[in-house]
């Protein structure tokens, strides 16, 4: 019959009592005949052997009966200690087994994530391919587009001009056209005529704002030079005799 918890503690300080009193009878043993072999011995005139032995004898018998009562009194204890100990270690082992399943319950969901993260990943990857083909779709219909419409050089797709912000294509003649630019070269030379002004060295310099810049000293050259041809008497009469 095993006992409970409770019953054990109790049996044990029962049996820590008992064995405390016997440790004081054998001790209280051991002193007295102690006692009596010295009385027997050096107190008397004339010594009695047999009496002796006697005592001797049972000096021994409490010797060995304090020994056995402290070796009873150490496995009680050790039984005691075992009780506690493994009450400690049920209570030790039952933290650690709440903390591992909690744990678990922690790296369950984690993997739980993972396998979501995982087939979200699948899905974009799968539908990859069909957003390729419909971008390559588009691109290849605004290709056809614009070479349908025919696009001039200095302007864009109204598409493109919608995404990009620039101005889209026009329907009217371009600027560069040639139509453009020689009725541009004649309303020039008219005005040359009318003027009585050379025309320039670059006839485009018109059409461009950075040209024009650039060759304003090269006609105003040019218009000297032309003047003092045709005037060579002037400047052969302004020059000194030596220099003629």
């Amino acid at each position: 019959m095993e006992l409970s918890r409770a019953e054990k503690h109790v049996h044990n300080f029962m049996m820590d009592t008992q064995l405390t009193k016997r440790l004081k009878n054998s001790a209280a043993n051991v002193l007295r005949e102690t006692w009596l072999i010295y009385k027997h011995t050096k107190l008397v005139k004339k010594v009695n052997h047999g009496r002796v032995r006697t005592h001797q004898r049972k000096f021994l018998l409490a010797i060995y009966a304090l020994r056995k009562v402290k070796m009873d009194q150490r496995k009680l204890m050790d039984n005691a200690n075992t009780i506690t100990d493994m009450a400690k270690t049920q209570n030790t082992v039952y933290e650690l087994v709440s903390d591992m399943s909690g744990r678990q319950d922690v790296l369950d969901d984690r993997v739980n994530s993972l396998e979501d993260r995982l087939a979200s990943i699948q899905e974009s990857l799968e539908a990859m391919p069909e957003v390729l083909t419909r971008c390559l779709q588009k691109h290849q219909e605004l290709l056809d587009q614009r070479r349908l419409t025919g696009p001039s050089s200095n302007s864009l797709h109204p598409d493109m001009a919608r995404a990009t912000g620039y101005p889209a294509l026009t329907t009217g003649p371009s600027p560069r056209s040639p139509s453009v630019w020689q009725q541009q070269q004649q309303q020039q030379q008219q005005q040359q005529c009318q003027s009585g002004v050379p025309p320039p060295l670059f006839p485009r310099t018109g059409l461009s704002p950075t040209l024009s810049a650039l060759s304003a000293p090269v006609t105003a050259v040019n218009t000297t030079t032309m003047s003092v041809e045709r005037s060579p008497s002037l400047s052969a009469q302004s020059l000194p005799k030596s220099e003629a």
